[in-house]
């Protein structure tokens, strides 16, 4: 019996989908076809869209996996439907920073994607939340909130967009004041890493595994202006490790309070909390992806 798979598509993700999604639809029918397999593939139509599409659609048939296509709210999105049950995830990246297909070496181009996806073997990858919302990659709040927030804002996606508003955000954010696990902190950035990157090989956390049972806490602390340059290029070369201002811990969970709700980010999505108290947890070898 032939293989099905069932895609994803997210038409807005990124920055070659927006502009081809029908092109890129027609390219996945034909690679599976010729591979011998079938495909169903469904367009969203908006945040949170993709999560219904797999719930409504994995009991139908008995997938070979259903795949992500798009970026890392795609496959958040996707992901979430799919923690703790048997059927895989598959990524196609085509989004804007990539981070969990980047974290495990995936390809970062469609056909590559596609020839991958069709021979790759099942990893069991751990899985994250954040007062009950699913994460794969990062999470965190600070400064990469604020930047996640103002960048969902911009009607062109990209790195050039992502580093532009950075560069302007960074001028007038303010240090933040948060509680981890009852001790007071003043931080830059406060991040929970399942794997290792933000997307775009934005390496917050270089040591982190996606198989450890553990997330690597990674406390920015406040630092000097002239400090910013060395600290970006540690983190786009993956040399960012413990210093006077940066400090990592490892825990299966944490809690953080907050003098009020603060803005956080879950895989790049910002998302403004109603509560000043954000709890975090591993999930152990919770979702089953083709690497």
């Amino acid at each position: 019996m032939a293989d099905s798979y069932l895609f994803i598509i997210n038409p807005s993700s990124g920055t070659s989908i927006g502009q081809q999604p029908e092109k890129i639809s027609q390219a996945i029918e034909s690679f599976v076809e010729k591979s011998g397999g079938q495909s169903q593939i469904i367009f969203t139509e908006g945040r949170g869209h993709a999560t219904k599409l797999v719930n409504e659609n994995i009991d139908k048939q008995n997938w070979k996996a259903v795949v992500a296509v798009g970026g890392d709210g795609t496959v958040n999105e996707v992901a979430k439907a799919l923690v703790n049950r048997s059927t895989p995830l598959g990524i196609l990246a085509l989004g804007s920073g990539n981070g969990l297909a980047r974290h495990l070496g995936l390809p970062l181009t469609l056909d590559a994607g596609l020839k991958q996806l069709i021979s790759g073997s099942v990893n069991t990858i751990d899985s994250a939340e954040l007062n009950g919302i699913p994460f794969f990659c990062t999470a965190g709040m600070g400064f990469d909130a604020y930047v996640g927030y103002l960048f969902s804002q911009q009607n062109s996606r990209g790195l050039a967009t992502y580093v532009s508003v950075s560069l302007k955000s960074y001028w007038n954010y303010k240090p933040q004041t948060y509680k981890l696990n009852g001790k007071q902190i003043e931080v830059f950035s406060l991040s929970f890493a399942n794997a290792g990157q933000f997307g775009n090989n934005a390496w917050v956390a270089p040591q982190a595994s996606l198989f450890d049972g553990l997330l690597d806490i990674c406390t920015i602390k406040p630092f000097p202006t002239w400090y910013g340059s060395n600290l970006t290029y540690r983190l786009f070369t993956k040399q960012l490790k413990p210093s006077t201002y940066i400090s990592y811990q490892m825990a299966q969970e944490a809690v953080v309070e907050a003098e009020k709700p603060p803005l956080v980010h879950y895989d790049g999505e910002p998302l403004q909390l109603d509560t000043n108290r954000i709890e975090i947890k591993i999930k152990p070898k919770s979702l089953r992806v083709i690497v």
